[in-house]
């Protein structure tokens, strides 16, 4: 990446109104040790409107949220009205634009945490969007600061949508901060700057961006007086990206601290060209840190930093970058079933633990052939599935009641499955393939209790009502269109961390009927459908730009009722394989295995 060394620019200082501050803290009191909260929005950052009136949500999460803690919208103009609001959406409404093109920075608040912006841009009258045309530069990170009476260095983040060829942005020092802070390094994502130590009274700073044709946008410094206590900064090293594939990668960083400041999160940022930053927490302690990147793009190269927010600042190392492989052709398909049911993964025939089983609906045909139900393999040596692939499709829904007819599966030899439907092991019986989703018939319905399509599942947290497996369950309902959606339910049994950040550890349980059973440690949803869900077409027609395919894991813990599916759970199918060994989707050649975009499904 080029860098740009800067002087100051002589412009012409614009005027803006101040920046809000975050709610208050309400009274509550703060425990010894206790997080502050992390206010992040998951959908909703911008929005790029028609002239017309129309109704919007933000979707927003906090990490660490004090007991009477509420998010805000402050600094909302006169025609835009909130009017809805949980701990975890505000809606609102913007009025009809019955003038010129205009635009709202408004800020999300929450007691102690950093506050966030969202951009509303909206197009004048009669127009369908904001000219298309003009350039949009946002402050992505960075827009205030409020530091101690310390030298500190401080980077601001930025991104400019429709871009101006051979266009920069311009940063502007104010006349009156010119003294006490430089600029000294600026890219085409952010720029640095210092501001020197302060020996008098508290002082207040601001630097203005520009871009032509663009709205100017302005970052605030609030310094303390000298004789505050001075701060101890961390330090960042030994940076690298490891493992890179064309959807994967590996960050890695070295991060000390020796002050005696709470440090509320660490992690690692990371973006591709101008695309939205993302961000992966880790543990927030001094040391060597890592976390694995999946779902990355192929032949692309991406930039990350790591983070540590200390005593209530905000630090961050300098920007690295790393490029993706370009994307692997898989080999023809091995050994498969029917080369026409899409769902199906391969079999691999040599490995004397998989047993296979293929279920035709007793009474229901497509066409002048005998539907298909599902397909599972089931392993002798953890008496468990190791994965069932089944379509869903409306087709498969009617008026039959729940049988419970749990029993053993005719295809698979009896002495590997569980003996009766006992449960033991903290467990309930899971089904891999739901029974809802199989009612056209009592003899289909059956077919889903057989003991090979029954995996053990935590009762408490897991397999329950606002368990984290019913959870995503419920949400995958949601994502079933009216082309047909394929989906593998799989198992792990290997040591797991998921994307939160919860594990599961391998182990034996009685359940059953048997002393032998293996718990999974985790449970995923591999799924493939058309964009548009309405196509009418086969996925095995369908180009690849028409399809879009993802992974969706959870490890095996009751720690995850009541989370929300999010994109942190969401990896490639291809970085799946490379975890389990399975291959998925063989019989669709344009199944985009490499990467996946969260926003495509909602996230």
């Amino acid at each position: 990446m080029k860098k740009l060394w800067l002087f100051f620019a002589l412009l012409p200082l614009a005027v803006f109104s101040g920046c809000s501050e975050s709610e208050p803290n309400s009274g509550e009191q703060e425990e010894p040790g206790m997080k502050e909260p992390v206010l992040q929005i998951v959908r909703g950052e911008s929005f790029n409107l028609s002239y017309e009136e129309q109704d919007l949500s933000i979707v927003f999460r906090v990490e660490n949220p004090i007991g009477n803690g509420t998010a805000r919208l402050t600094e909302i103009p006169d025609w835009i009205h909130p009017y809805e609001g949980d701990d975890t959406s505000i809606s609102f409404m913007v009025d009809e634009n019955e003038g010129g093109e205009r635009r709202a920075d408004m800020h999300l608040t929450y007691p102690r945490a950093e506050a966030l912006t969202v951009t509303v841009l909206q197009a004048a009258a009669g127009n369908d969007r904001p000219d298309p045309e003009k350039p949009v530069l946002r402050i992505t990170r960075g827009a205030s600061f409020d530091l101690s009476a310390a030298e500190n260095d401080c980077t601001v983040s930025y991104t400019v949508d429709n871009p101006t060829e051979g266009a920069s942005v311009t940063v502007t020092v104010a006349d009156d901060s010119r003294e006490w802070m430089r600029p000294y390094e600026q890219d085409d994502t952010g720029f640095s700057f210092t501001v020197f130590a302060n020996e008098g009274e508290a002082r207040k700073g601001s630097i203005t961006l520009s871009y032509p044709g663009a709205e100017p946008q302005r970052v605030t410094v609030d310094q303390a007086a000298a004789s505050e206590k001075p701060v101890v900064k961390p330090s960042f090293s030994s940076f690298s990206a490891t493992g890179v594939t064309a959807s994967g990668a590996t960050l890695n960083c070295s991060f000390s601290y020796t002050g005696d400041e709470e440090i509320a999160e660490a992690g690692f940022c990371y973006r591709a060209g101008s695309a939205a930053e993302q961000s992966r927490t880790v543990t927030a302690a001094p040391g060597a840190k890592s976390v694995a990147l999946t779902g990355l793009a192929a032949s692309t190269t991406y930039t990350w930093y790591f983070y540590a927010e200390i005593g209530g600042e905000l630090y961050t190392s300098t920007v690295q970058s790393f490029t993706t492989s370009a994307a692997t052709v898989d080999p023809a398909p091995g050994d498969v079933w029917r080369t026409g049911w899409a769902e199906l993964p391969t079999e691999d025939k040599d490995n004397s633990d998989y047993y296979y089983a293929h279920h035709y609906c007793p009474d229901f045909k497509a066409g002048s052939y005998q539907a298909r139900n599902y397909t599972v393999c089931f392993s002798a040596e953890h008496h468990c599935p190791v994965w069932v692939a089944a379509p869903r499709h409306k087709c498969y829904n009617g008026s039959a009641d729940r049988t419970d007819a749990y029993g053993k599966d005719p295809q698979i030899p009896s002495n590997l499955q569980y003996n009766s439907k006992s449960t033991g092991g903290g467990c309930n019986k899971g089904h891999m393939l739901g029974s809802a989703e199989r009612t056209r018939s009592t003899a289909i319905n059956r077919q889903v209790f057989y003991y090979t399509n029954i995996a053990p599942q935590y009762s408490s947290g897991f397999n329950t009502g606002g368990g984290g497996w019913n959870t995503l369950e419920d949400w995958i309902d949601g994502k079933v269109c009216a082309d047909t959606t394929y989906l593998v339910i799989g198992t792990y049994f290997e040591r797991y961390t998921d994307g939160y950040g919860k594990s599961a550890s391998p182990k034996k349980i009685s359940f059953g009927g048997r002393s032998d059973v293996s718990c999974p440690t985790m449970f995923y949803i591999a799924a493939l459908r058309t964009k548009r869900g309405n196509t009418g077409k086969s996925v095995l027609d369908c180009s690849k730009d028409e399809l879009m395919c993802a992974a969706f894991v959870r490890a095996h813990t009751n720690e995850l009722k009541g989370q929300k599916v999010s994109s942190r759970e969401m990896m490639s199918i291809a970085d799946l394989e490379r975890l389990t060994g399975h291959k998925f989707f063989v019989n669709v050649p344009n199944a985009p295995k490499e990467s996946f975009t969260a926003s495509e499904w909602g996230l």
